[in-house]
């Protein structure tokens, strides 16, 4: 399936690339043909004027500035098309370098990091991160929304499995999704999307007054009077009159329209953008009820941008010397601003859950591309009740296939909590973050690295990493405290979680660590909650003792053999006998 996918991605690949020169090559043709029919343009008018326009001359230029017109506009079109083709171009690529072991090219979410929680504890964000592995979204929407599911995972079973169904249906639909991929990959958004949805300040509500509403109706229609009687009587001044009256009635308005103009100037491209994704979405034919409710709900987003869209080109023409005139004749300005207040009017309420679906259908299709892309790992299975987590051949999804060593867990069948020793490098940690990543997994809907995966949806709850800070005057073990402070108040909620502890306490000496340590596990066998604490303290494991059925033991072991040191990273049960510390400093020269 790994080879049917990269070969897939191959063909697309030189399909685009044969389509973006072919486009490529037309594109320069029709810059020839545009010189070529200006310059007949200008020469065949140089002569009419010569001959003052007593032959066919003139309506010879005419033609070829028609054509030169004409020229234009389909090499608009034609970059538009190559612009799109590069795009689905380099996707194909990205997801060949990916697949080869590379590094994608899309962003990997390293602004969404914070300083503290599961998804830093876990790399969820940044390079190299879970986020930077799933991401296939282009639009701010697409990445809001991949990010939202990753820091808050999904926690009702029913919501669950109705995205895993959603993800295996658009993992068929590969080309709607690259689709999707590459124009939202063409977006240049900046704060556009905020600025819709936030609506025009009240003074520019004033322009929807009866009386500018009678200016727009009545203004138009005696500008076109003025137009044709100058033409007729060829006597202008009436109608020089008028303009400059034009220009009086725009002043007046200039301070009211020009907050509408700001917010929307210049960006008819994007518009036009933001339709093509929503028409793509309202065009594809669903099965799945997810996927058709997500396009049921944009079905009028399409036609509503290309509105917006025809709408700033016109607006836009006052930036040309045309508009110059046209403006005050038949105050352009006034019409295009009370346009696009009646756009606010229709559309405003809905833009919010137009840009949420668009967001959700590129953050599913992140998913279906992860399930492509890994054919052997499988959808996780849940249970309602059973507080457990039961995985067979689980690895860590962060690392290729074939290079991460499987372990099992049986979380909460019956143990409550794992205490896991270990000496360095032996793999404590990664198994707490496989296990952590892979719950994540499991609750966004996508599938999981594992042989077979069950478990209950819970909250993630972890302690790794704490860093001292002077600007906030706290302490590495101060901020330790107040993270697991923080695990403790989260445990007091409805929901379960999974706590995931990493060496707790290391901040403190020996005693007080190991004293600490086992007082904080008797409180979390309390909660509701399962918990695995990754430490090297070994004779933590004699609590298992104390509390049989609710707490096990195991370890990860190295071993010191002629060659050097050796890990398997294979997860056993027991407490860990092997130490590697002085070695390694020996090794290094340390000591």
């Amino acid at each position: 399936m790994e080879t049917d996918t990269r070969k897939y991605n191959q063909q697309r690949r030189d399909y685009f690339a044969g389509q973006t020169k072919k486009y490529q090559s037309q594109l320069r043709l029709l810059s020839y043909l545009r010189l070529v029919l200006f310059v007949f343009f200008a020469w065949f008018l140089v002569m009419a004027i010569r001959n003052r326009f007593q032959d066919s001359g003139i309506w010879v230029s005419l033609s070829m500035l028609v054509g030169f017109l004409v020229a234009v506009l389909l090499a608009d079109r034609l970059k538009k098309k190559i612009s799109l083709w590069q795009q689905l171009l380099f996707i194909n690529e990205n997801e060949l370098l990916i697949e080869k072991g590379g590094t994608s090219q899309l962003d990997n979410g390293a602004r969404f990091s914070g300083k503290q929680g599961f998804t830093t504890d876990l790399s969820v964000f940044g390079n190299h991160s879970l986020f930077h592995l799933l991401n296939r979204t282009g639009s701010q929407s697409g990445k809001n929304s991949l990010r939202a599911l990753l820091m808050h995972p999904l926690l009702q079973p029913s919501e669950i499995i109705a995205r895993q169904a959603a993800v295996q249906e658009l993992s068929t639909k590969t080309d709607f999704g690259q689709q999707l991929l590459a124009h939202t990959l063409l977006l240049k958004e900046g704060d556009s999307l905020q600025q819709l949805q936030t609506g025009i300040d009240e003074g520019a509500e004033l322009l929807n007054s009866r009386f500018w509403s009678l200016m727009a109706q009545v203004w138009p229609v005696m500008g076109a009077v003025m137009v044709g009687q100058a033409i007729v009587s060829a006597d202008y001044r009436f109608l020089l009159i008028f303009g400059m009256l034009g220009f009086l009635i725009l002043t007046l308005i200039n301070k009211k329209q020009n907050p509408i103009y700001q917010h929307i100037s210049k960006r008819s491209y994007l518009f036009g953008q933001y339709a093509a994704c929503f028409q793509l979405i309202a065009d594809q034919a669903f099965e799945d009820p997810y996927l058709l409710k997500q396009k049921e709900q944009v079905v009028a987003a399409s036609s509503a941008f290309r509105k917006l869209a025809r709408l700033v080109d016109w607006y836009d023409l006052r930036l040309n010397m045309l508009s110059f005139f046209l403006n005050p004749l038949f105050l352009t300005d006034l019409l295009c601003a009370r346009a696009y207040l009646k756009w606010q009017h229709t559309y405003q309420t809905r833009i919010g859950q137009w840009f949420a679906s668009l967001g959700e259908m590129e953050s599913l299709f992140s998913l279906a591309v992860f399930h492509n892309n890994h054919p052997d790992y499988v959808f996780p299975r849940f249970s309602n009740t059973d507080l457990k987590i039961q995985a067979r051949g689980m690895g860590h999804p962060l690392m290729k296939s074939g290079t991460a060593v499987l372990n099992d867990i049986f979380l909460g069948d019956p143990e409550q909590l794992y205490l896991i020793t270990g000496s360095n490098m032996s793999g404590k940690s990664t198994y707490l973050r496989t296990l952590g990543l892979n719950m994540i997994l499991a609750q966004t809907g996508a599938p999981v690295y594992a042989k077979e995966f069950i478990c209950r949806p819970m909250n993630l709850l972890t302690s790794f990493h704490h860093i001292d800070s002077l600007e906030d005057s706290t302490s590495y073990f101060y901020a330790e405290l107040t993270c697991l402070k923080n695990i403790m108040d989260a445990l007091s909620g409805e929901a379960p979680a999974l706590v995931l502890l990493d060496e707790v306490m290391r901040g403190t000496n020996s005693r007080d660590k190991h004293d600490g340590t086992a007082l904080l596990i008797r409180k979390l066998l309390e909660k509701e909650c399962l918990v695995c604490i990754a430490t090297h303290d070994t004779e933590l494991g004699i609590l298992a003792d104390s509390y049989p059925g609710a707490i096990a033991n195991f370890c990860f072991e190295s071993e010191l053999t002629d060659s050097g040191l050796h890990f398997d990273f294979t997860k056993r049960a027991g407490v860990a006998q092997t130490r590697n510390a002085t070695y390694l400093m020996q090794q290094m020269g340390i000591i």
